[in-house]
């Protein structure tokens, strides 16, 4: 098949990704009006481990074996934090603000790679650094403004799912995807369900549709950039997610009335060419 066949697959499966965490956003926030953050953890974790036993049983249960439990317990550990960071922002925030913090993940990835999968630090990884938190601070303005704490908390949730891509990185070198997935949710789901059960409750019939597309849209974003990642480089799909950004600040819009000021598009122009460096570094 033609490179250009496969590169145009590989836009629409990654656009497939985009869509899925923009609903998967939308669908959070609906949630946020009758459940707190762990309780929506919880209700996603439900449906994902429910679809992955599905897949089990059409697999077979070769996909549990592992002998790495330990390691797919600290990815999860991280894994958890990073995603109720996100929910927790995505409840309070304006959606497009929580989308560009998030998109510092590549930046955290740069870093961490270093010391823990011993990857080199060159020039080019420091600048890429240093542009993404040069990103940072024009969007918090310290000094200028008040910092708002739930933007701090979405990006230690971001640096969260940085670790948990470190962790997923050394995980792969043993384990298949959908082994990872089996124990993402099975051990994400018995850690919320410690905090959540006491006080979880049967939501209103509307709310549902939520509950389902929150657990299906995460599945479906994994699924959808790993098949992107099969047919294209990490530097033509990557930054394809910025395109998350305006779309999901017009869903804002459109949605609950949200307005982005002009540090949040300029912070977000940096975070992205910090990104690009850390991309194409990374094809070399």
């Amino acid at each position: 098949m033609p490179a250009m066949t496969h590169h145009l697959q590989a836009v629409l499966w990654m656009c497939g990704t985009l869509i899925s965490l923009s609903l998967m956003g939308l669908a959070a926030r609906e949630l946020s009006a009758v459940y707190d953050t762990v309780q929506i953890l919880f209700v996603r974790n439900i449906v994902g481990f429910i679809v992955i036993l599905l897949v089990m049983l059409r697999q077979g249960a070769g996909i549990v074996r592992t002998q790495r439990i330990g390691m797919h317990a600290l990815r999860n550990l991280v894994h958890i934090i990073g995603v109720a960071g996100w929910f927790y922002g995505i409840a309070l925030l304006p959606l497009a603000e929580v989308f560009v913090l998030e998109s510092t993940l590549p930046i955290w990835v740069a870093l961490l790679a270093i010391p823990f999968l011993g990857e080199r630090f060159s020039i080019a990884r420091a600048a890429a650094v240093a542009l993404g938190f040069t990103g940072i601070l024009i969007i918090l303005r310290p000094g200028l403004a008040i910092i708002d704490p739930v933007a701090l908390i979405v990006l230690g949730g971001a640096l969260g799912f940085a670790a948990a891509n470190v962790a997923t990185k050394a995980l792969t070198r043993t384990e298949g995807p959908l082994t990872i997935l089996f124990w993402m949710f099975l051990l994400q789901l018995l850690a919320s369900a410690v905090f959540a059960v006491p006080t979880i409750f049967v939501p209103p019939a509307i709310m549902w549709t939520w509950i389902v597309a929150v657990g299906l849209t995460g599945i479906a974003a994994h699924y959808c950039t790993a098949r992107s990642l099969t047919l294209a480089d990490a530097g033509l799909v990557i930054p394809l997610h910025y395109i998350r950004v305006p779309l999901i600040a017009w869903l804002g819009w459109v949605l609950y009335d949200e307005t982005v000021d002009i540090w949040l598009g300029i912070g977000a122009v940096v975070i992205f060419i910090g990104t690009m460096i850390t991309v194409r570094a990374g094809n070399k």
